[in-house]
């Protein structure tokens, strides 16, 4: 799987990608154990000016029981042995293009591989997740969802 998150990895950087307004679909990778609530993104869809329809979310989560995203829905099941993507839920994730990409996971090699496969125009994360993937890195405020959003929002506003 490391070789494919790598080759991945090394597409995306050999793409031009630049935030433009408007924004008018975003995607969410979201990883279920960290803090988070399905109504803090759409509250955050709402800041940056959407709907609930202009975001789609994938959420990974190790079982069904604590997945509050559960529309499209990872695990460890969805890669197979050499690294490709078996989930239908995730290709149908990574068959969309989105202007702004969230990032909302830490160090996970299945969501880094998700995410390397999207087409976004600009992409967000944390330090502590692979810094390849991002545009914009968020520190210090790993796993809490509001600080996130704030910042976000104000980073948005700035480079508008």
């Amino acid at each position: 799987m490391n070789r494919k998150i790598d080759d991945s990895i090394k597409s995306l950087k050999n793409l031009e990608r630049n935030f433009s307004k408007p924004i008018n679909r975003v995607g969410c990778i979201i990883d279920t154990n960290l803090d988070i609530d399905y109504y803090q993104i759409l509250e955050l869809a709402e800041k940056i000016g959407l709907k609930e329809k202009d975001i789609k979310i994938i959420s990974f989560s190790e079982t069904n029981f604590n997945d509050p995203f559960s529309k499209m829905r990872i695990s460890k099941d969805s890669i197979n042995f050499y690294g490709n993507i078996i989930s239908s839920d995730a290709n149908e994730f990574i068959s969309y293009d989105y202007d702004l990409l969230i990032n909302y996971f830490g160090n996970n090699k299945i969501l880094t591989l998700i995410s390397s496969k999207v087409n976004a125009k600009f992409r967000v994360g944390f330090d502590n997740s692979n810094k390849d993937i991002n545009d914009i890195i968020f520190s210090n405020i790993f796993n809490n969802f509001t600080k996130f959003s704030n910042e976000l929002i104000k980073y948005l506003k700035k480079i508008s």
